[in-house]
């Protein structure tokens, strides 16, 4: 059996046309032949739907490669990797003969509109016309998001890792633009209700975690309720909630020898 399959394993995988998936599942198939010299019956009939398949694909359509080619390359450019995976994909089953489902058809139809002259061209003008003030936003809503995940991760890490990244401009109206990231950006932006040096104390409704402190060794809690602190730091953390007045304070008890963040919802102007 080993001297009938072999060959038909090196056939398949000297055929240059064969790349991606494909290539990566015969790959594995050989991999397990060699090592319990025998296939399944679905394993073989898969291994021989590949062999007819290769045998009768028609020969490769160089215009039309060299069309996927350009796209891939034009989705490269405009860092859309999905684009780039599924044409790539696309490539290669045609490549081997596979016909393209009508819903493939579809998506690559639109992945082509998304990366046309014109499509490249509303980008140009989009990358040129990206200021310091969207880039200060840009990043403000990447590390709300890197604070509450799952959302957004990848492009709100490369937008702080990569000083000279622009999104596109789709991406960034989706991270930037929505409700939560706007409440964020505006807390951040706001004017200060306290600045540094002021005397402030705890709101009644602040969590607990601010209002009691463990006073010493043996876990006893005191309650900081009146107690004025000064602001040392306006600013003091990323705002990581969408809610009002969340602006983060670092502030100093007196009594106290670490300073606390506090949000400004939390804080009121503290009476001597």
């Amino acid at each position: 059996m080993a001297r009938r399959i072999q060959p038909i394993f090196d056939s398949i995988l000297a055929d240059t046309r064969l790349q991606g998936s494909s290539r990566s599942f015969i790959e594995s198939l050989q991999e397990q032949f060699t090592n319990k010299k025998t296939l399944s019956a679905g394993q073989r009939q898969a291994l021989d739907i590949m062999q007819e398949q290769l045998a009768s694909a028609p020969a490769i359509d160089a215009d039309k490669q060299s069309r996927l080619d350009s796209l891939i390359s034009r989705a490269e450019a405009a860092q859309d990797p999905w684009g780039v995976n599924f044409v790539t994909s696309i490539k290669h089953q045609m490549a081997i003969g596979k016909e393209l489902s009508p819903r493939q058809k579809e998506i690559l139809v639109k992945v082509a509109d998304r990366h046309s002259d014109k499509a490249q061209e509303q980008r140009e003008s989009w990358a040129s016309s990206f200021t310091s003030e969207m880039r200060e936003m840009m990043e403000i809503a990447a590390r709300y998001y890197l604070a509450n995940p799952p959302y957004f991760k990848d492009l709100a890490t490369k937008a702080l890792e990569d000083n000279t990244f622009i999104p596109s401009e789709r991406a960034y109206k989706k991270m930037v633009e929505n409700k939560f990231a706007g409440k964020v950006i505006a807390a951040t932006l706001a004017e200060p209700r306290y600045s540094v040096g002021s005397m402030v104390s705890l709101r009644a409704t602040a969590p607990s975690n601010l209002l009691y402190v463990t006073w010493s060794a043996l876990g006893e809690n005191k309650t900081r309720t009146g107690k004025l602190a000064t602001v040392l730091k306006v600013g003091a953390k990323p705002v990581t909630s969408p809610a009002r007045g969340s602006k983060v304070y670092s502030v100093l008890f007196f009594g106290e020898t670490s300073p606390l963040h506090v949000e400004e919802r939390w804080i009121k102007k503290g009476k001597r």
